[in-house]
């Protein structure tokens, strides 16, 4: 922190401390040159990882992007500020405290951008995880709500490494209460499938991955499986270069190994599981019970008829409960509104540290301005206004540091979606709402960072002040 202001303060010749002007503001050539130059590499690290042009390291190319980008866009702060400040500075500039507000905001465009880049970084850095995760929380609901066809399902919450489990004779009575048309119950675990570890399932009942889970067919028959038999999703088949008719052992968490032969390859997912096995490989599982259960109504079934009856099946399984597909959905997502939770209190400290920023920088521009603010204060400026002259300073150059953060944080968060889509993220999802709650923030930020400065400016003798060298 320390490094730029001691080279700067090294190169003052001293020959500077004879004359009585300030030296002047360095011009902003150098560093928007040097800003336009870091977000155009950036921009092109974004270009060659969005467009599939990076090979095995796209992640590393578009993460790269992202950060080039982001120093650009800091560099560029002082450039950006002069017009986006005037721009804000206008809202206020309906009287004359306001409009010495705005151009006290816009006089030293270097400290305003370093003061608003703060904050920039911490909204931008929060507004760009919500992006990431609202895209990701509407894309698995979509798919979820498109794919799934139960309107029942059984599931409990994870407390530690194994996941919630229950009996399975709850779906063999399940299927008998009057309305269910399917009933499926889905087992998973680790195994070693052709010297690789992978995950496999078991679905009880495996027409069900055409009628519940939408699945389809792209070589062989999916909808029956023999004891000796196993079903891959299209890109397990290709990265293993499997077909129908390929034999391939797999050692489950118990027996022995078995060779199992692919009678049928479906279309991957999000939702469906790489390898399914036949129902009697679940007993050879860490965990013999299903994790989870789907059940299909008939058509004019009510749910409110049936979800009682399957609750009453559960008694003896605290863990777990069975709800309808849209709350099954929102349990599933709800992790990520948590995970958005944490992320966002830990960035609220980079927030905090913006606010002290904008507290020193206008502490400093009260003493620098000490003459300028008696000479105000002379000829007729009141206290109040004195205070709100450098209130509405502050309120500028925190809505313009939210504002840069809003559009930075927007934009990579859309760039990672984007990247992300073939990982299953497809729908991009800004939140409006949370932006706006930004920017309404910055303003009280803005406000009570400048109730100190403020204070002791409407505090300042004016006749000291006006003699202050």
């Amino acid at each position: 922190a320390a490094l730029l202001p001691a080279v700067r303060a090294s190169r003052i010749p001293p020959i500077a401390a004879m004359q009585d002007v300030a030296t002047p503001d360095r011009p902003l050539t150098k560093v928007t040159i040097g800003g336009a130059v870091v977000t155009g590499i950036g921009a092109v690290l974004l270009f060659l990882g969005l467009g599939g042009h990076a090979g095995d390291s796209t992640l590393a190319t578009i993460l790269g992007g992202v950060l080039f980008a982001f120093i650009g866009v800091a560099l560029l702060t002082p450039i950006i500020s002069r017009p986006v400040v005037s721009l804000l500075g206008a809202i206020f500039s309906w009287s004359v405290p306001g409009k010495l507000g705005r151009l006290n905001s816009g006089r030293n465009p270097r400290r305003t951008a370093i003061t608003a880049a703060a904050l920039m970084v911490g909204i931008a850095l929060v507004t760009g995880v919500t992006v990431i995760l609202d895209s990701a929380k509407g894309s698995i609901g979509a798919l979820a709500e498109d794919t799934i066809k139960a309107e029942l399902v059984i599931s409990g919450a994870s407390s530690g490494p194994r996941p919630a489990s229950f009996d399975p004779a709850v779906l063999e009575k399940a299927a008998a209460i009057p309305g269910v048309q399917m009933v499926d119950g889905e087992y998973g675990d680790m195994a070693v499938v052709g010297g690789e570890r992978t995950w496999v399932a078991v679905s009880s009942n495996v027409a069900a991955l055409q009628q519940i889970f939408g699945a389809k067919a792209t070589a062989g028959d999916i909808s029956k499986l023999a004891p000796d038999q196993m079903l891959v999703s299209s890109d397990t088949a290709k990265a293993r270069n499997l077909s129908v008719g390929s034999t391939v052992p797999v050692q489950l968490s118990r027996g022995e190994a078995r060779t199992y032969t692919v009678s049928g390859i479906y279309e991957s997912s999000q939702l469906t599981n790489p390898v399914t096995l036949p129902p009697q490989a679940a007993a050879d599982f860490a965990i013999p019970q299903p994790i989870q259960g789907f059940l299909q109504l008939a058509p004019g079934t009510s749910v409110d008829a049936v979800q009682p009856q399957v609750e009453r099946l559960l008694a003896d399984s605290p863990e777990v409960s069975v709800a309808d597909r849209a709350a099954f959905i929102e349990q599933q997502t709800g992790q990520l509104d948590s995970l958005l939770q944490m992320i966002q209190i830990l960035l609220a400290l980079a927030i905090v540290i913006a606010v002290l920023g904008i507290i020193n920088t206008l502490a400093l521009s009260v003493l620098e301005r000490t003459r300028e603010l008696g000479l105000l204060r002379a000829i007729g400026l009141r206290r109040a206004q004195t205070m709100r002259m450098i209130t509405v300073e502050a309120v500028v150059i925190s809505i313009f540091g939210a504002l840069l953060g809003v559009v930075v944080g927007t934009g990579l968060g859309a760039a990672v979606v984007e990247a992300l889509k073939d990982e299953g993220i497809t729908d991009l999802v800004l939140p409006w709402g949370q932006m706006v709650t930004f920017l309404i923030l910055a303003a009280i930020i803005g406000v009570v960072a400048a109730v100190l400065p403020a204070i002791r400016a409407a505090r300042i003798n004016v006749l000291g002040a006006i003699a202050h060298d």
